[in-house]
């Protein structure tokens, strides 16, 4: 399929976000039915919306999704539908229903929800956490089902009844004491096949890469393996590559565990130079399939991708600054385009808090951030962008 045009000859975009969250941006997504927006989750308690209007025309906020008590922690758009979830730390999902751009409506004092975004539901009931979330196909109502990791659950919600239908737990591998860990089994992360074998993959605190199967309507779901990729490592990112047959994990030692879902077997391990915290599948085919590319992102700051089937020669991606930021998360769009990146803020000059215009929201609506003797507000992250059609 050779080599994604962002990876060849992408550059870094002079006009993307620069004050995208207050504090760290967790994730973000690129939409797979409108290549102009992103999607971003952030430690404000938000996820923000992005309409990027084409290098040289800029990206401009769109939306913001507030109703969380923490902060969000992943976003996921539903690859057909208008709508798009968000995870957070307050152990609850919101269901948002996002306008298409050009069409929306302004709200107004009696129609509140006819802006570019609304939240349509709240799936709450988990146990912990929510570090994962994705659609993974519609339920025999015909509405959308959404797969959630919490804890040391999978959980299946019919959005269409708004309830949960399906709950998978597992028992966690046996750690040693006192080792510096989230609760043993904890899921932090949750990637789709596509529907190419309906699985499921979630890299886990103890080590484990726990792999799932649901059903077509994706009404039911079993785990089908507990492969011990990481040992002794936090397990932190998965995502499919090679048409689904290939399995990408990854713990924040740095260690990526490439991984045949055919026969369950490990086909080969690299080693970043830096702690890694995010990845992803970098398309190359033009029609969103996923291929064979995978990128990967950690605390320097750099972008590094590998072709799996070892046809083309790895490809980095740097920030242009002299003090690049540390990396959380990565995306690619559905062309292989543009990659996207964020992490941490960079610190604040001496003398200055941190604060300033975010986006379109200003500095309200953020809890804990208040003016008098609250805690000090911490500084705005920015989202990267590398894009192969220039600079500007």
């Amino acid at each position: 399929m050779g080599i994604p045009p962002a990876l060849e000859r992408g550059a870094n975009r002079v006009d993307a976000p620069t004050r995208a969250h207050y504090g760290r941006v967790f994730d973000v997504a690129f939409c797979p039915w409108d290549e102009s927006l992103i999607a971003s989750a952030g430690e404000d308690e938000a996820a923000r919306l992005w309409l990027d209007s084409g290098s040289g025309a800029g990206v401009s906020s769109y939306g913001v999704c507030r109703g969380h008590k923490d902060e969000v922690v992943r976003v996921s758009w539903h690859p057909t539908l208008k709508i798009l979830a968000t995870a957070s730390a307050d152990g609850s999902v919101g269901v948002w229903r996002v306008a298409q751009p050009g069409v929306e409506a302004s709200a107004t004092r009696l129609d509140p929800d006819s802006g570019a975004t609304a939240l349509v539901d709240k799936l709450e009931g988990h146990p912990d956490q929510v570090y994962g979330c994705i659609f993974v196909g519609d339920g025999d109502g015909g509405g959308p089902i959404l797969a959630t990791a919490a804890g040391t659950d999978l959980h299946l919600w019919d959005l269409e009844r708004a309830a949960a239908v399906s709950k998978v737990g597992h028992e966690p591998i046996p750690v040693e004491a006192g080792s510096e860990r989230w609760e043993p089994g904890f899921l932090f992360s949750l990637a789709s096949d596509g529907g190419a074998r309906n699985l499921l993959a979630s890299a886990c605190s103890d080590g484990a890469v726990r792999v799932f199967a649901h059903d077509s309507k994706a009404s039911t779901a079993e785990t089908v393996a507990t492969l011990p990729l990481h040992s002794g490592a936090l397990g932190c990112a998965t995502t499919f590559l090679s048409g689904g047959n290939v399995l990408a994990s990854m713990s924040t030692d740095g260690t990526v565990v490439f991984t045949d879902v055919r026969t369950m077997t490990p086909m080969t391990k690299v080693t970043s130079p830096c702690p890694t915290m995010g990845c992803c599948a970098v398309p190359s085919g033009g029609d969103g399939s996923i291929g064979s590319w995978f990128a990967m992102c950690g605390s320097d700051g750099i972008i590094r991708a590998i072709d799996v089937e070892g046809s083309s020669a790895p490809k980095v991606l740097n920030q242009a600054t002299d003090q690049p930021v540390p990396l959380l998360c990565v995306a690619a769009d559905h062309s292989g385009r543009r990659i996207a990146a964020a992490g941490k803020a960079p610190e604040a000059p001496q003398g200055t808090n941190g604060l300033g215009t975010l986006g379109s929201g200003g500095t309200s609506g953020f809890g804990g951030f208040g003016m008098l003797g609250a805690r000090k507000a911490p500084n705005a992250a920015g989202i990267i962008l590398w894009d192969a059609a220039g600079r500007s």
